[in-house]
């Protein structure tokens, strides 16, 4: 049986925002809480970690009270592991000492496998000023994760990095969570993000929660044509056997073509099969020419993308794209 979050709060900030919701969360796994720019996410996720006072609040955790009247536990008593939008490191610390904080807080002995989850090993004697943006992140997910929290709670934990490291960085957030084995409240604004990670997916919007919802599905999809940074793709169904494997940012029925909008930024090219990667659609492509940049053929459709590279006529390829926008017919 999943353990539940079980939560009543309300509150108010000024004449502009309120919140008041009530839920019982199922803990297992990854949990996603997605909705608008402050539609409340933030202010949510604090009252339930007890850094944010709320006007009225009921709040179980296990069998555990954490808010009710005339009670409010302290946050450090509510071990939660909390990874802010900012990684929030010490930055008189090193990486390892940093980690060592956070093991200290619940008196852990070994964090190795955290340390192994997140591929932390090279990076243990170097300060925070010494490490990259992607670099601080894991470092402040394994601070977190080396307290031994009994739940961990993700404020849009890859807010800053540009679409290429987040990619890079989503593999290893699933990968910790689950040699942790601690549930997770994931705040994020991204599709792609909540396709990869999330067991299930919470939707909240001006103070109030929307709803329940299924994370995106993979489907498989061939591409139809392509203008410019437009593509049309056809919808095949799940069927592992058709079609390019991709997640969609909108909802659409098997044989349906709908638009997609291709950001320049987000096409990575690779020689090899990525296998079940954290794009949003992964197209096989050949090299029809290099004269006037690389020029694809995929799904019988050409594509030019304006940077080259030593590829041969006939080459395999594969176009990894990061992010996918919905565009309308």
């Amino acid at each position: 049986m999943a353990e539940t979050l079980e939560f009543r709060i309300r509150l108010r900030r000024g004449a502009l925002f309120s919140l008041d919701v009530a839920e019982g969360v199922p803990l297992s796994g990854i949990t996603a809480l997605i909705g608008p720019s402050g539609g409340g996410k933030t202010t949510l996720l604090r009252a339930l970690a007890g850094l944010e006072r709320a006007d009225e609040a009921t709040v179980r955790f296990r069998e555990q009270t954490w808010d009710a009247p005339g009670i409010r536990l302290a946050p450090e008593d509510r071990h939660v592991g909390f990874v802010f939008q900012n990684p929030a490191l010490f930055p008189h610390l090193s990486v390892a000492e940093n980690l060592r904080y956070g093991a200290r807080r619940r008196e852990v002995k070994s964090y190795d496998a955290i340390v192994d989850a997140l591929d932390l090993g090279a990076l243990m004697t170097r300060g925070v000023a010494d490490l990259s943006g992607g670099e601080a992140r894991r470092v402040a997910l394994g601070r977190a994760l080396a307290s031994n929290p009994s739940v961990l709670f993700l404020d849009e934990p890859l807010n800053g990095l540009d679409t290429a490291r987040k990619a890079e960085l989503l593999p290893y957030i699933g990968r910790a969570v689950g040699e942790a084995k601690v549930p997770a409240l994931y705040v994020t604004h991204s599709a792609t993000e909540v396709a990869t990670l999330a067991d299930r997916v919470l939707g909240i919007a001006g103070g109030r929660l929307t709803g329940w919802r299924s994370p995106p599905a993979r489907l498989r999809a061939v591409v139809t044509s392509v203008t410019g940074g437009l593509m049309r793709v056809r919808i095949l169904g799940a069927d592992p056997g058709q079609g390019a494997d991709m997640t969609l940012p909108l909802v659409a029925r098997m044989g349906e073509t709908v638009g997609l909008g291709l950001p320049l930024d987000s096409v990575l090219v690779s020689t090899s099969d990525p296998g079940r990667s954290d794009a949003s659609l992964c197209l096989p492509a050949t090299v029809m020419g290099t004269s006037g940049g690389l020029e694809l053929d995929v799904f019988g459709q050409r594509v030019t993308l304006a940077r080259g590279g030593p590829h041969a006529v006939g080459a395999r390829l594969w176009l990894s794209v990061l992010r996918v926008l919905p565009r309308p017919d």
